[in-house]
């Protein structure tokens, strides 16, 4: 979890409020006019009340402590709430507050209909709601918020600013999806001693390692806990789970790019199918590894809910590719073909980079699901591969973008 916001000190935070700017833009056409016909004594009022509310504001600025912090973790596209306690440091009382973020990136707004706080007394508590959406996964940083007064006259805002900034994980969006018979195999590749249709009938005991969040806390040691001073949980070889890998294409090197923004369409649906089928197989298979693009990521040491999390950390960052080769991790891949029995390669098209690696885990006894992303008559699959491999689905970006893929 982020670190939660204490402090009070920094940069006095100033800006003109939309009746300000608007009060503002009155008086310059009234010193305008003044110029042609008598109006000084219109002009010398706006003044006065501007200058007034700059003095008073700036005397009475509010001396809050925020306390609160930014969720881990938010999903792109949907509005997150989260809340913050204000209180009052100062011996005087604080009126017409608001929490709002003075710097967000393009790619996340705060929801409009900020909370107003009419009045709060010295030394008082009160927690307030801030809501934001982001539009774009990745990894930002984000300053913390600023609490604002408007008061005397709402022209101006009072605030303190910190540079302090916090780390907000936007994951791809992603739904569970649902596989036809033939969707997900049932079969378990040769490759290992495995019994049908038996997860986990007889795991083997493999030792003892470090307890981690999201173990089971009926495999902790209690022996070697005592002996070690940390908890220690039993590890076991399950030979009798289903082992599923994700190959995800990211070279975009024959992909128009949106003109709106460097995100190209086909990559973030991959990258939310990708999400959404991991999320999907979680519980019948364990996930141990991701292929994006040339980078490999070995999820083996983890336990089963905590590679779930790790693949949408790691989709979030996951940016796209010139193009690239696979030889040179093909070996580390092609080592791990007898373990796994469930393969998903989603393409961004028909990949000769990929195509190698398919026959390879076809040849190994695994079960492959080529999910290809564009639309449908834009794109020629190859008549061979449809041959060789019934699980091939061409799916429309729009659809995965929009959730409207169900079953696979």
């Amino acid at each position: 979890m982020a670190s939660a916001m204490r402090k009070t000190d920094g940069r006095l935070c100033l800006g003109l409020t939309d009746t300000g700017k608007a009060i503002l833009r009155g008086t310059f056409y009234v010193a305008l006019a003044a110029l042609i016909v008598p109006a000084f004594g219109i002009l010398s009022a706006l003044v006065a009340i501007m200058l007034m509310a700059l003095v008073v504001g700036f005397v009475l600025r509010p001396k809050i402590r925020i306390d609160g912090n930014l969720p881990e973790r938010v999903i792109v596209g949907q509005t997150t709430s989260f809340s913050y306690i204000l209180r009052n440091t100062s011996r005087l009382p604080a009126y017409n507050l608001c929490v709002e973020f003075s710097a967000l990136p393009e790619s996340i707004k705060q929801v409009a209909g900020a909370q107003v706080i009419s009045r709060l007394g010295p030394g008082e508590t009160i927690e307030v709601t801030v809501a934001i959406k982001p539009t774009r996964r990745g990894y930002y940083k984000i300053k913390q918020p600023v609490c604002q007064s408007g008061f005397p006259f709402n022209l101006f805002n009072f605030g303190t600013s910190r540079d302090d900034r916090e780390t907000l994980v936007v994951l791809p969006n992603f739904y569970r999806l649902q596989f036809s018979p033939r969707g997900l195999s049932q079969n378990i590749c040769a490759g290992g001693a495995r019994l049908v249709g038996q997860r986990r009938a007889f795991p083997e005991y493999a030792g003892n390692r470090p307890f981690l969040p999201g173990d089971s806390p009926r495999r902790i040691d209690a022996r070697a806990w005592a002996r070690l001073s940390v908890p220690a949980t039993k590890e076991y070889h399950e030979d009798f789970d289903k082992r599923a890998a994700l190959i995800l294409d990211t070279s975009i090197s024959e992909l128009p790019l949106l003109s709106n923004s460097n995100t190209n369409k086909k990559l973030e649906a991959a990258v939310s199918l990708c999400a959404s089928v991991a999320f999907t197989i979680n519980n019948d298979c364990l996930i141990d590894f991701l292929l994006a693009g040339i980078e490999i990521h070995q999820l083996t040491s983890l336990p089963r809910m905590i590679r779930l999390d790790k693949i949408h950390d790691i989709l979030a960052g996951v940016e796209p590719s010139k193009g690239y080769s696979l030889e040179k991790i093909s070996p580390a891949l092609i080592s791990q073909f007898s373990r796994i029995s469930e393969f998903f390669f989603i393409l961004l098209r028909p990949n000769k980079a990929y195509r190698h690696l398919l026959q390879l885990a076809r040849q190994a006894g695994c079960h492959c699901n080529v999910l290809l992303i564009g639309q449908s008559g834009q794109m020629h699959v190859d008549d061979d591969d449809m041959s060789r491999n019934r699980n091939v689905r061409l799916l429309s970006p729009d659809e995965i973008l929009t959730g409207r893929i169900k079953r696979l």
